[in-house]
C-alpha cells in the first residue's frame, strides 16, 4: 500500500538566499550533501534571471530490426547532459570570468577616483571547464546539484542593451562525466524534516 500524499515532499526550485550558483576549478573537492557549507574555492556568481536555470538530458536511439522487419532492439547512439541560465550581475568580475575566461578579464580594485573596474579583452577563446553547483531552498526543503565538469558551449547569442531590461549573460552549458566517479552530476535532496529525537 502506497503512502498518503505529503505536501512536505513538494518543492519549488527557489534559489538559496545567501547564494545559489557557484563555480570552482575542476577537481575541487565537492560536497556530499545539500547542507554542507561550500569551500572557499567555490565562487558565487550572483543573481540569475527570473527564468532560473534548466537542465536537459538528451538521448538518441537507433532501431535494430530482424529479417522480416520485427524490431528486436534499440541501441543508444547519443547521450548528453546540458544546462542553461542567464547571469545578471554583469558588473561583477567573477560573473564575467565565467563567461569569457580568466585570461580575458582584468580586475582593478576601487580607489578614491573610480569604482571596481573590469576590463574584458575578448579574442574568441573558449572558457575553461569548471565545476558548477546550484543550491535551492524552498522553506527548508533543500536541493543541491553538482555538475562535475561543465563548459560554456553557447554557439551564438545577442546582447541587448535597453531601458526595459537588465544586461544579462546567457550560458548554454555542456556537462561532461567526472573521470573518477563516471557521473555527469549529483542531486542531493533534503526534505528539511529534522528528527529532533533520533533513535539509537
Amino acid at each position: 500500500m502506497s503512502a498518503t500524499p505529503n505536501k512536505n515532499n513538494v518543492m519549488a526550485g527557489k534559489p538559496k538566499i545567501n547564494g545559489a550558483v557557484f563555480r570552482a576549478p575542476l577537481g575541487t573537492p565537492y560536497p556530499i550533501d545539500a547542507r554542507t557549507e561550500l569551500s572557499e574555492e567555490f565562487v558565487h556568481l550572483g543573481y540569475v534571471s527570473s527564468d532560473g536555470w534548466s537542465r536537459q538530458i538528451s538521448k538518441a536511439y537507433s532501431e535494430i530490426n530482424a529479417w522480416g522487419g520485427d524490431q528486436v532492439k534499440k541501441s543508444r547512439t547519443e547521450h548528453s547532459v546540458s544546462f542553461n541560465l542567464s547571469l545578471i550581475e554583469t558588473l561583477d568580475a567573477d560573473t564575467q570570468t565565467a563567461k569569457w575566461g580568466e585570461a580575458a578579464i582584468t580586475r582593478t580594485e576601487a580607489t578614491e577616483d573610480h569604482g571596481n573596474l573590469v576590463t574584458i579583452s575578448y579574442s574568441g577563446e573558449d572558457t575553461e571547464s569548471a565545476m558548477w553547483i546550484f543550491d535551492m531552498n524552498d522553506e527548508g526543503r533543500l536541493r543541491r546539484t553538482v555538475f562535475f565538469s561543465a563548459l560554456d558551449t553557447t554557439e551564438s547569442f545577442e546582447e541587448t542593451y535597453s531601458d526595459e531590461d537588465v544586461i544579462a549573460l546567457p550560458f548554454e552549458m555542456s556537462a561532461y562525466k567526472d573521470p573518477d566517479t563516471g557521473l555527469f552530476f549529483i542531486d542531493y535532496l533534503d526534505d528539511g524534516q529534522i528528527d529532533k529525537e533520533p533513535t539509537g
